[in-house]
């Protein structure tokens, strides 16, 4: 079954009579471009755009962007219904799109993934999207009412069917509700759509905001910017790092730059850190270590804005990790003609133990579905002031500004020590209410064989 999407699109902004609002820049690139992305992403082999404006803007977006289904058409208002019939194929699956619409993914999957062959998604009146339904297609379908959630599935023959109103933006309204009057058509409820995030380990609201005017290029940036912030983060990531990161990626988003290229700086810059701490540069390279957090942070942010995946994303973490790991072992070496062997020992103890605890709280997250800092509201504030990374460097500041840089290591090797063990106690006690909870054998083997 090949799946094709049809936008109808190239009506001029009702403030800035040069621009389409397809044609308006959110995340570093134009709506239409995001748009081109997300059908490929969601399957869509054809894609087919209706317009009488700005068609050289179309057609040029087309060519700069390479994340797009493999054929994009663009026609006529007056020739498009022709168009259209003669590129429906019988099994086709069609996406209709809003125009000037930034859309989440999870809508488009959540109508992808209905089981009827024509579904519309469908705000409902009062839900948490309403402050921003003021510019959205009100719709009412027999005693359902609300506004079009900006995309809808067509069958084959429902595409055949109404293919005369699916011309202009003013038939829209028209085309929706003849659409819903199929005996094949659904209304899908977007509220009913999963808010989990795996990246983000929490739920995400949905995105949903009409764009207009220029300016609402930046709020839709800011609300890209918001969905991807990660729980589960530190003290120093969530109140220091987070608004240079957003700022750095809001900035860095107009620029032809790519993530990886953030990220192999953050490399390059973790290696140098390194150097540092290892010729007793221990200042700087705290400095370097605290940037190298930005630089990681302000990568994922703008990947996420660009839509942009290499194949490295999952070896970063180790590769995050082993940089770190050499940072202990470059203090030790800094610290050997004073401290001996003593030095390695903790660095060693302290890398020993933020691996074994990564690998218990990994082992959790794979064993319940759910990261160990959310588990409860005991882990997510800890979560705040385990012993990570950002801890560690800053948790070290002190001592080495008083050169007392080698009681600064032994502190936090404990405090990952530490960490570790609160850590296990969490997994043990969660894994226990798991297993009673999910096995009437181990609940009555718990209770037989308690002590205390």
């Amino acid at each position: 079954m090949a799946r094709k999407a049809l936008l109808i699109t190239g009506q001029e902004s009702e403030t800035v009579s040069t621009l389409a609002r397809n044609l308006i820049e959110a995340g570093g690139m134009s709506l239409f471009a995001r748009q081109m992305m997300q059908m490929q992403a969601a399957g869509v082999e054809e894609m087919h755009v209706v317009t009488d404006w700005f068609a050289q803007e179309f057609t040029r977006e087309i060519e700069n962007t390479r994340q797009r289904p493999e054929r994009v058409l663009v026609h006529g208002t007056k020739d498009a219904p022709l168009k259209l019939l003669e590129h429906n194929m019988d099994g086709n699956c069609w996406f209709l799109l809003e125009e000037g619409v930034l859309l989440d993914d999870r809508i488009i999957q959540h109508v992808a993934q209905h089981p009827a062959p024509t579904a519309i998604a469908l705000i409902p009146p009062l839900c948490f999207l309403e402050e921003r339904t003021t510019h959205g297609i009100p719709v009412q379908f027999e005693n359902i009412e609300g506004f079009f959630g900006s995309i809808a599935k067509l069958s084959s023959q429902t595409l055949s069917a109404t293919v005369r109103k699916l011309n202009s933006l003013e038939g829209l309204p028209n085309a929706l509700k003849a659409i819903s009057r199929t005996a094949d058509c659904a209304i899908v409820n977007v509220t009913d759509c999963p808010l989990y995030k795996a990246p983000e380990g929490r739920e995400v609201d949905l995105v949903w905001y009409p764009l207009l005017k220029q300016k609402d290029g930046d709020t839709a940036t800011d609300i890209m910017l918001h969905a991807a912030h990660r729980v589960g983060q530190d003290a120093a990531a969530r109140f220091l790092y987070r608004p240079l990161e957003d700022f750095g990626a809001k900035w860095l988003s107009k620029a032809p730059i790519l993530p990886l290229h953030i990220y192999g700086l953050a490399g390059l810059l973790g290696l140098y850190v390194t150097y540092l701490f290892a010729a007793g540069y221990i200042v700087p390279a705290l400095i370097g270590g605290f940037a190298f957090g930005i630089l990681t942070g302000i990568d994922q942010k703008l990947a996420h804005l660009k839509r942009r995946a290499s194949k490295i994303d999952a070896f970063k973490p180790l590769i995050n990790a082993t940089l770190e790991w050499t940072w202990y072992l470059a203090i030790a070496y800094a610290l050997y003609p004073v401290a001996g062997m003593a030095s390695y020992i903790l660095a060693l103890t302290l890398i020993a133990f933020r691996l074994a605890d990564q690998i218990q709280v990994e082992f959790f997250r794979r064993m319940a579905a759910c990261p160990l800092y959310n588990a409860a509201a005991f882990d997510r504030k800890f979560q705040i002031i385990a012993s990570g990374r950002n801890i560690s460097l800053w948790l070290l500041l002190p001592f080495v500004l008083f050169d007392y840089i080698y009681l600064g290591l032994a502190v936090i090797s404990i405090y990952a020590i530490v960490t570790f063990f609160i850590h296990q106690l969490r997994v043990l006690y969660h894994t226990k209410a798991l297993m009673e909870q999910n096995s009437d054998i181990f609940q009555r083997n718990f209770k037989q064989t308690k002590i205390l």
